[in-house]
C-alpha cells in the first residue's frame, strides 16, 4: 500500500514537508489521509506503532524518514 506521507516527502523535499508538519502536525497528516485515532494525538510513539500495525507505513519507510531526520540533527 502506498503511503501518501512517504511519497510526498520523497517528491517534494523533506525540509519543506517537515516545516509544514511542524506548524500543525495533525492537520498535515489528515490532509494526506493519514488517520491517527484521538488516543494517539499526544503520543508520537503510539502513533507510529499504530501506523506500522495497520499498514499505513512500512518499517522501511519509517527507517528512511528517521535517517533523514537524524541527518538534519533531529534526535529521537
Amino acid at each position: 500500500m502506498a503511503n501518501p506521507l512517504y511519497n510526498e516527502q520523497a517528491q517534494n523535499g523533506f525540509m519543506s514537508q517537515f516545516n509544514s508538519f511542524m506548524k500543525n502536525p495533525m492537520d498535515y497528516l489528515v490532509q494526506r489521509k493519514i488517520n491517527i485515532p484521538q488516543q494517539f494525538m499526544n503520543d508520537p510513539h503510539g502513533a507510529v506503532e499504530y501506523l506500522l500495525n495497520n499498514g499505513q507505513m512500512s518499517q522501511e519507510q519509517l527507517n528512511s524518514l528517521m535517517k533523514r531526520a537524524q541527518q538534519m540533527g533531529i534526535k529521537f
